[in-house]
This record gives C-alpha cells, structure tokens and sequence, in this order.
C-alpha cells in the first residue's frame, strides 16, 4: 500500500522516534491486558526502536485496590520489553480511587502513580503538586504538562479543573506563564505533552488557557483523553485526530486510545524526528495492525523566530 511506502521510505531517514500511546482506562483487568499487550505486540512487530515511551495518563479506571495492582504490574511488565524509558503524566482516572475512597483516607492516594514512580524504567513529576516536567532528546526536548495535586488531598486537578478546596490551589495565571518561560528558555523546539489538549483540540481543559499563548519554540502537542470514535464524550468531533491551538499555528494530536470498548481501535501514534528538523506523526492502528495515517511537517510550520508569544 502506498501509506505503507510512505511511512518506510520516511522512516528510514529518522534520528529519533517517540512511542506515544494514552488512555488504557479499564476497569477490569482482563480487558487490560488484552489491549496492552495487542498494542505492544504490534509495535514490536513494526521493529522501530524508540528512544522513549511517552504515556499521556488514565493507564487505570476504577477504585478496586486488588484491579489497580494487578494492572500496573501488567503494564510494567508489557512495557519492559520496550527498550526505552517511560515518561508518564497523570489523567483525570488515575484519581479515580481517591475520589471514591477520600472519606477514609489520610491523604492523596494514587495507586497507579505510586506503583511506577520508583520503577528506573519509568520517569513521572517528581512531587504530585508540580505542574509539568521536561526530559531532554538532544535535537529536542519534551515539557510533559501533568494534572497535580495536594499531598494532603486538600484539592487536585482533573478535567482541566480544580477539584476540593480551590482557594488552596497554589497557582495562578503567573505561575503558568512561567512554565512557558521556562519552555522558552530550552532554546531548542519542544514537544509538549498532556492527558489534555489546548484550546481547539478535543475536550480541551480550561485550565490551560493560562499557558498560552505558547512559545515560538514549541513545535506540536500531544494529547490523549478524547477517545477517537467516542461519541458520548467527543462528540462531534469523535474523530478529529489533528487540528491547530486556538489563535496559533500549532498542530495538536490526539493519540487517545489504547482501549478498543469505547474508542473504536487500540491506537497509538509514533512521532518521528527527521534530520532537517522535519516531523513525522504516524498513526497505528493496534487492532488492525496497520497505519491509518500519516502527518509530514517542516521545520517552518509553526511559529517562526521573531514572533514570540509573550
């Protein structure tokens, strides 16, 4: 097929590739481990080594202890035949069990979360109140932009909003500024990365109004929540995989899902990182094992040099 061409012949001149996968999101941890390891298997198959595994939130749903453990050990053992180091951002389900347990807990309690943070394999925000955290990949970098919460369980962010007690929430509009001060000041393009989109993107959160506009340096976002083919919850625009942020020339993908009972295929999306500074989004379809589409951009789309958002 020609998209299969495509993608070989654009592959092949690659310097680096990022795995990029999102919302496994099962209450039940058969139907987990069916659509993990389906995914895992099939990209091994495609044999595109990654340089990292990027995992954009809600890898559990649902409040059972017992389900929650045996699906975090399932998953770290499917992704440990991933060579490569995975980078993960909290999402509005990975507080599932504290929002059905906080009459009877002491504090913020995140199974999945606690289970892989001190895995060496796996890379998280080091507290639950930061706001973001970046990794570096030489031509570029990527500023992983995570929900947050109160140790104490005072208050946390899900949706793009602040659940508990808002008036203790620490950040303001400065704060979140700051952040994209801090992109800014890579110098190199970023990727960003979120359990959400921005503005324009599939149920986006309010809440990141405040980082824009975005640096000029910040190349594409990517983000998961939105399950394409969803219909209840996406609506209209179930099956938009790409659009621009709001007011800017920035393409925001959505990746979501790893799960195939309310999205309509187990998929994922490989970011691919040319020479020249090209980008390649590659869209999997785990369920069919194949490529449903493919997205090339140059170095020049986007903002350019000289129009900084401040």
């Amino acid at each position: 097929m020609m998209l299969d061409k495509v993608i070989a012949a654009a592959s092949a001149q690659a310097v680096r590739r990022v795995w990029i996968v999102s919302d496994l999101q099962q209450q039940y941890p058969q139907r987990a481990t069916h659509c993990m390891t389906r995914a895992v298997d099939d990209f091994l198959s495609l044999r595109m080594p990654c340089d990292a595994v990027c995992y954009l939130g809600d890898a559990v749903e649902g409040h059972d202890p017992g389900f929650l453990m045996e699906m975090a050990r399932m998953q770290q053992e499917q992704l440990s035949r991933v060579q490569a180091p995975v980078y993960y951002v909290l999402g509005n389900h990975d507080f599932d069990y504290f929002a059905y347990h906080e009459r009877t807990l002491s504090g913020m309690r995140l199974p999945f979360w606690e289970f892989v943070r001190p895995l060496p394999q796996w890379h998280t925000q080091e507290t639950l109140s930061d706001l973001y955290y970046t990794a570096d990949l030489g031509e570029f970098a990527l500023c992983f932009l995570t929900d947050h919460a109160d140790a104490a369980g005072r208050w946390y962010t899900t949706h793009g909003e602040i659940r508990g007690d808002s008036t203790l929430y620490p950040y303001t509009r400065d704060d979140y500024r700051a952040v994209m001060a801090q992109v800014a000041g890579l110098k190199k393009p970023v990727i960003t990365l979120s359990h959400y989109a921005f503005a324009g993107g599939n149920r986006a959160a309010p809440l990141y109004d405040q980082f824009l506009p975005l640096p000029d340096n910040v190349r594409m976002h990517f983000y998961g929540h939105a399950h394409i083919g969803d219909a209840v919850w996406a609506g209209k625009d179930c099956h938009r995989k790409i659009a621009a942020v709001d007011g800017q020339p920035v393409i925001q993908v959505d990746v979501a899902s790893l799960e195939n009972y309310r999205g309509s295929a187990i998929r994922s999306v490989l970011l691919e990182w040319y020479a020249a500074g090209e980008i390649g989004v590659l869209f999997r379809n785990h369920t069919l094992r194949c490529w449903d589409d493919c997205l090339l951009t140059r170095p020049g789309d986007g903002l350019r040099a000289g129009e900084a958002a401040t």
